[in-house]
C-alpha cells in the first residue's frame, strides 16, 4: 500500500462520515426516522440501498464461482432468490408498507392477540437480534477480514477494530437515512473497482478465448454450465430448492429482513413494488458482472489445490495482478461493500430492541430523544457482540456458513412465511415454535451434533454412562457427503409437522384481531368467516386482484430465471442461448412489470377511495 492508496481510503471514510453527519438531525426526530427514514424512501434508493445490503462485493462470488462455477451460484441462492425477489415484489412488498409498523416484531400484535402475542414480540425481537443480525454481522465479519488482512498485512482484530470503528460513528450519527444514501455510493464504488479489476485480471489470463479453453482443461465444460443442472444440484435438491424459494418470503435475510424495512420506509405502495422489482434486476445480474469474470480469471491463473483458503481468493488477486495505482481504489470497495452491509444490519437488528422491547415494554411513555439515543447505543454494541462471535468462525467453513446463512438457518421456519399472512387459523403459538426453534435445529442439522458438544463433554458422557455420541447427528452441511435435500427435507418437513400439530392444538386468535388485520392488510389466501365478516363491513383498506397477483407473480419467476440464464450463457461463451434468454426476459419483464405495476395504481386507487369515503362518512356525523 503506497501513501496515495491510503490517501484514497482516508477520502472515501471521512465522505461516509460526512454524510452521517448530514443526515444527523433528521434521524434525529422519531424512532420512524432513525429506523425507518420517515416513510420516505423513492423507489431506486430502495433498489439500490437492497442491493448493496445483500452483498455486492466481488469477494465472496469470486470464492463461489472458483469452487463451483455456475452451478454454486444456483446451489447458493439463485434459484430461491429467482423465485422469492419477484413474490415479493408483487405480493409482500405492500403488504408490509400496508400494516405502517417499524419492524416486523411489531407485525405480531397485529396479527396475534393477548399476553402471549405481547411476550412472543418481545422474545421474537431477542431472537431476530441474536440469531439473525449478530450471526449474519459475524460471517461479514469473517469475509472481510479474510479480504482485507492479507492485503494490508494486519490481524483480524485491527481490521475490525479501525474500519468497524468508521462503520459505527456514521450509523449511530444518521440511522436509516446514512444507512441508505452511503449504500448508493458504496454500490457505484464496488462496482466501479469491480470491473476495473475485472479487466486487469482477464488480459493477466490472455483474454476471454484462452480463460474458456482453461476452464473448459483443468474443470470441464460443465463448470460453465448455466443451467441449475447438474454436479452438487440433483432433481430432488433442484426440488428442494425451489420449494425453498416459495416460502423465502418469510427468511430474515429475504422477505422478512431488511427488504421488508425497506418497504416499510417507502413513500408509498407503488414505490414499495418498483424499488423490489428493481433490486431484481440488481442483485441477481448487475452486481454479478464482475465477480464472474474475475472468478472465471482465478480458475485460469490459479490451481485448485494452490489456493489454501479460497476466502482469500480476491485479496491474493489483488495483491497478485492488481497494479499499484489501483489498489487503493480496491482496498475502499473492499470497505464499502462492508461497510454497506454492516451498516443496514446493525441498523436493523438494533431496532427490533428499541422498537419491540424498550419502546413497547420497558419505556413506553419515553421522548422520541431517549429511543433514538438507545438505538444509538445497541449500534455499538452489536457490532462488539458479533465481532467476537466472527473471530470464532473457522474461514475454512464459509461455503457452510455461506449455505446456512442463506438456506438452513430459517428452512424450518419456512412454512410460517404463508401460513401467517394466508391462513386465518395459525396463531401466536405456531409462529412462535417455527420461529425460536429454527436456530437450534438447523445449527444441529447443518454442523452436526459434534460441534454443539465439545470432545471433552462427549468423552466424559462415553467413560461415566457408556454413551457415544459422536457424530450423532452428522455434519449434513458436508456437501461432499450429503446432497443439500438431506438436510433441508429432514427441516423444512418437521418445520411444517412441529408448527402445525402445536398450531391445532392451541386455541384460536381473537376474531377482532383478526378482521382488524384482514380490513388493513387485505393478504391472500384462506381466511373463511374472517373475510365473510369483514366484506360486510365499510373498507378501510385497498382490495387485492388474487388472480391477477398470481400471474404477476409466475411473469416475475420467468423474468428472473430467464435473465440470470441469459446472463450466465453469455458470459460463458454460450451466445445463441443467451441471446435466446435475454429476448425471452424482455417479453416475461413486460408481462412482470404491467402486472405489477396494475395491481400497485390498483390498491393505490383502492386506498384514494377508501380514505374519501372515510371522511365523508365522519362530516356526515352528528
Amino acid at each position: 500500500m503506497t501513501s496515495f492508496d491510503w490517501i484514497v481510503v482516508v477520502i472515501y471514510c471521512l465522505a461516509m462520515v460526512a454524510i452521517g453527519l448530514a443526515f444527523t438531525r433528521t434521524a434525529s426526530q422519531s424512532p420512524e426516522h432513525f429506523f425507518i427514514g420517515g416513510r420516505k424512501m423513492p423507489w431506486w434508493l430502495i433498489g439500490f440501498s437492497d442491493v448493496s445490503s445483500y452483498g455486492a462485493a466481488s469477494a465472496p462470488w469470486v470464492m463461489l464461482f472458483f469452487i463451483g462455477g455456475f452451478v454454486e451460484y444456483w446451489l447458493v441462492a439463485w434459484v430461491s432468490w429467482c423465485i422469492w425477489m419477484p413474490i415479493v415484489a408483487v405480493v409482500w412488498a405492500k403488504m408490509w408498507r400496508r400494516l405502517g409498523v417499524v419492524t416486523t416484531g411489531e407485525f405480531i400484535e397485529h396479527r396475534y392477540s393477548g399476553s402471549a402475542a405481547s411476550f412472543y414480540r418481545a422474545a421474537y425481537a431477542i431472537h431476530a437480534y441474536m440469531v439473525w443480525a449478530v450471526v449474519l454481522l459475524a460471517y461479514m465479519s469473517v469475509w472481510f477480514t479474510q479480504t482485507i488482512s492479507p492485503i494490508l498485512g494486519w490481524s483480524p482484530v485491527k481490521v475490525l477494530l479501525i474500519f468497524g470503528g468508521v462503520t459505527v460513528l456514521y450509523t449511530l450519527l444518521s440511522g436509516f437515512f446514512g444507512v441508505v444514501y452511503t449504500e448508493l455510493i458504496q454500490f457505484f464504488l464496488i462496482m466501479a473497482s469491480g470491473f476495473i479489476l475485472m479487466v486487469v485480471v482477464v488480459d493477466r489470463a490472455g483474454g476471454l478465448e484462452a480463460i474458456y479453453a482453461k476452464i473448459e482443461a483443468v474443470r470441464g465444460e460443465d463448470f460453465l454450465q448455466p443451467l441449475p443442472i447438474g454436479q452438487q444440484i440433483t432433481p430432488m435438491t433442484l426440488l428442494a430448492l425451489i420449494l425453498q424459494g416459495l416460502f423465502f418470503a418469510g427468511s430474515p435475510f429475504a422477505g422478512e429482513g431488511w427488504t421488508a424495512q425497506r418497504a416499510m420506509a417507502a413513500r408509498n405502495e407503488w414505490h414499495a413494488i418498483i424499488g423490489q422489482m428493481f433490486n431484481c434486476v440488481l442483485s441477481l445480474v448487475v452486481r454479478l458482472i464482475p465477480a464472474v469474470f474475475i472468478g472465471m480469471a482465478a480458475v485460469a491463473l490459479y490451481h485448485e489445490a494452490s489456493v489454501e483458503t479460497p476466502a482469500t481468493l480476491w485479496a491474493q488477486m489483488v495483491r497478485d495482478y492488481a497494479p499499484v495505482w489501483i489498489r487503493g481504489l480496491l482496498l475502499a470497495s473492499a470497505l464499502a461493500a462492508f461497510m454497506s452491509g454492516v451498516s443496514a444490519t446493525i441498523n436493523w437488528g438494533s431496532s427490533y430492541l428499541v422498537n419491540d422491547i424498550y419502546r413497547r415494554h420497558l419505556r413506553p411513555r419515553a421522548g422520541a430523544r431517549e429511543y433514538v439515543w438507545i438505538g444509538r447505543l445497541l449500534t455499538v454494541v452489536t457490532l462488539i457482540i458479533a465481532y467476537a462471535l466472527g473471530l470464532a468462525i473457522d474461514p475454512q467453513r464459509l461455503e457452510s456458513w455461506a449455505l446456512f446463512i442463506n438456506s438452513a438457518l430459517i428452512v424450518f421456519s419456512l412454512p410460517l412465511a404463508w401460513l401467517k399472512w394466508f391462513w386465518w387459523r395459525m396463531n401466536v403459538f405456531g409462529d412462535a415454535v417455527g420461529m425460536l426453534g429454527a436456530f437450534p435445529l438447523a445449527f444441529v442439522v447443518w454442523f452436526g451434533s459434534d460441534t454443539v458438544l465439545p470432545e471433552s463433554w462427549r468423552t466424559w458422557i462415553q467413560q461415566t454412562l457408556g454413551w457415544n455420541l459422536d457424530g450423532l447427528v452428522p455434519a449434513f452441511g458436508d456437501m461432499s457427503r450429503y446432497p443439500f435435500w438431506y438436510g433441508f427435507s429432514i427441516l423444512f418437513v418437521s418445520g411444517w409437522i412441529i408448527i402445525l400439530a402445536v398450531t391445532l392444538l392451541t386455541r384460536p386468535e381473537n376474531p377482532d384481531v383478526l378482521r382488524a388485520f384482514y380490513l388493513k392488510v387485505r393478504p391472500l389466501g384462506w381466511w373463511g368467516p374472517i373475510a365473510n365478516y369483514a366484506e360486510q363491513k365499510p373498507r378501510s383498506a385497498m382490495t387485492s386482484d388474487p388472480n391477477k397477483d398470481l400471474w404477476a407473480c409466475f411473469w416475475g419467476i420467468a423474468f428472473c430465471f430467464s435473465l440470470v440464464i441469459g446472463f450466465f450463457s453469455l458470459s460463458g461463451g454460450r451466445i445463441s442461448m443467451g441471446c435466446f434468454s435475454w429476448l425471452l426476459s424482455l417479453i416475461t419483464g413486460y408481462l412482470f412489470f404491467q402486472g405489477a405495476t396494475r395491481a400497485g395504481a390498483f390498491a393505490k386507487a383502492q386506498v384514494d377511495a377508501a380514505l374519501d369515503r372515510d371522511s365523508r362518512a365522519m362530516i356526515q356525523e352528528p
